[in-house]
């Protein structure tokens, strides 16, 4: 669809939300408040979503406030486009837009009879509207507008290219002639995404059994019986990512993340568990340039535009930077074609093992829902039932759903520290190669030493609650000093363990022993996990991760 029509698609339904729309909950179901806060004073509405977003802990944040802000940032965007191009109407007093100029706004973008807006692809302003839209969906999940944002980047994009090229979803064919055995040859001959170097391998003491090209029946017995991790080959040669669109082509990416504009959030420091420890939203190019090829020359000047903290002056040029657990296909839909959701997802799940860490949870959880149902009645004691193993035993042997998907883009030498997930798991490597050792749920707490309630940031909140992976949000309150409060949280799925220093310094081994006593002794299991290779991991197993060449690895949780 061409640009000014989905503009003027984009503009009615801002401006008419359907009856029951939770964002009219922002303004007391006042649906002329709510215009007046859009249309007439947008950056503000914006701002008093933005505030009403910075709720500990993040999943308590109003469905309203989520919508205003994502609604106020369409908007934004979309005037940031229109002004550009010529054809917006403000007001001269205060360069605000009124109900009406937006009414004439949208009859201008439907009576374009042209062939289509075009946009000049270096504008410099092209990075704004697209930071905005961005930001949208990293900061909130953009719900109910998901589709809306697509199709305005789409049609941005598309109106940046020239007549003659293909604009349809297969960007990786240049033009109507291409063939996808021509594209596939050419994107082998492309740029790399990531450096060739690499950090040797470890020798495997305790190998994970293998298999190549499994079948359902044998996944699914392995899944509900066996229970332990698996190495899985040959499954995944005919995802796209892995060929015709493969994801080691740097002009690839670059196309799908709009010349390199799009935002993602990326964990700055060696573990979530360090001191110093944080997450930024920057461009793709950005990151990529910095933190996967290590170029100190790359300042924020050479960018598109800052993004934010404008008067921060980057000191982690030696830093490890780590795209991680972020819903970047939700992001990007165009980049979920590139993948398929293995079979082995849908096969019906074990609940976790009694006596483990998980079990344990979500018995827990079980209960203070109970004691907040209870206390919400009136009930002191009436009504509040212990919970017990069969309650939690129909809690997570639920039908299975669709897998929550998260992707994981780095250089050598990222760290995800020892923890545990309350998901099953398949571990996909689409790109490079990475160590990964597993310890049993089972494994004593005198051995693995869990960590407890910790004073944290809440942007480290947003990374080790695995409830934000399920709602599209990895960083809040990205623009402020709330992202760095210290809070408290659950961290009792991490270990205090540093298992890379255990690993990589063995001849200190008296010294780990005095730290965590124990801990070596514990039974584990390892792998290096390389390109095409998956990895199941069993729901509540403890696992930890340290990259081995640059790459990009897809999880599947369910």
């Amino acid at each position: 669809m061409a640009l000014q029509n989905v503009l003027a698609a984009t503009l009615i339904a801002i401006t008419n939300p359907a009856s029951d729309d939770p964002i009219l909950q922002c303004f007391n179901n006042d649906l002329e408040v709510l215009r007046d806060n859009l249309l007439n004073n947008t950056n503000e509405g914006l701002r008093l979503a933005d505030a009403n977003l910075r709720v500990f802990p993040f999943k308590d944040v109003g469905t309203c406030w989520r919508r205003l802000y994502t609604d106020a940032s369409i908007l934004k965007a979309c005037l940031i486009i229109c002004d550009n191009l010529g054809l917006a109407d403000r007001r001269a007093d205060n360069h605000a837009y009124e109900d009406t100029a937006v009414s004439r706004l949208i009859k201008t973008l439907a009576s374009y009879t042209n062939d289509g807006l075009r946009v000049d692809p270096t504008a410099p302003w092209l990075s704004s509207a697209i930071h905005t839209l961005d930001k949208a969906l990293i900061m909130t999940g953009a719900p109910l507008r998901e589709d809306v944002i697509e199709s305005l980047l789409s049609a941005l994009q598309a109106a940046t290219r020239p007549h003659n090229l293909n604009t349809g979803d297969d960007l990786n064919r240049t033009d109507l002639g291409d063939s996808p055995s021509r594209a596939s040859k050419r994107r082998k001959l492309s740029p790399p995404l990531f450096p060739p170097d690499a950090v040797p391998a470890p020798s495997l003491k305790y190998p994970i059994p293998r298999v190549s090209e499994p079948s359902f029946d044998y996944m699914e017995e392995h899944i509900q019986n066996v229970k332990t991790p698996l190495v899985i080959t040959n499954a995944v040669e005919h995802w796209p990512a892995m060929s015709s669109r493969s994801w080691a082509s740097r002009d690839y990416w670059l196309d799908r993340t709009f010349g390199g504009r799009r935002l993602v959030p990326v964990e700055i420091g060696r573990s979530y568990t360090d001191e110093g420890w944080g997450q930024r939203i920057i461009e793709f190019s950005e990151f990529v340039e910095r933190f996967i090829w290590r170029d100190p020359s790359t300042s924020r000047t050479a960018m598109h535009s800052p993004v934010e903290n404008k008067n921060e002056e980057y000191q982690d040029a030696n830093q490890t930077g780590y795209l991680a657990q972020h819903d970047l296909l939700g992001q990007i839909p165009a980049l979920r074609k590139d993948i398929s959701v293995p079979d082995f997802c849908y096969i019906d799940p074990p609940a976790p093992d009694p006596d483990t860490p998980v079990y344990a949870k979500k018995l827990q959880e079980r209960e203070e829902e109970q004691k907040k149902k209870a206390a919400s009645n009136g009930s002191i004691n009436g009504g509040l039932d212990r919970c017990t193993e069969d309650d939690v035993d129909d809690d997570l042997l639920s039908p299975p759903s669709d897998p929550i998907i998260n992707t994981w883009i780095g250089p050598s030498w990222t760290i995800s520290p020892l923890h545990h997930d309350p998901y099953h798991n398949i571990l996909v490597q689409v790109t490079g190669a990475k160590y990964i050792r597993l310890y049993s749920p089972h494994t004593p707490a005198s051995q693995i030493h869990p960590r407890g309630m910790e004073a944290v940031t809440s942007t480290k909140e947003r990374r080790n609650s695995n409830s934000s992976a399920s709602s599209g949000v990895i960083l809040a309150g990205a623009d402020g000093d709330d992202a760095s409060t210290a809070r408290m949280i659950d961290m009792s799925n991490t270990s205090k363990v540093d298992v890379a220093a255990i690993e990589l310094s063995p001849a200190e081994s008296e010294q780990w022993e005095a730290m965590w006593p124990g801990f070596q002794q514990a039974e584990y299991v390892e792998t290096v996990l390389k390109e095409g290779e998956s990895l199941y991991i069993p729901v509540g197993w403890w696992h930890y991760v340290r990259g081995l060449k640059a790459g990009i690895s897809v999880s599947f949780w369910w």
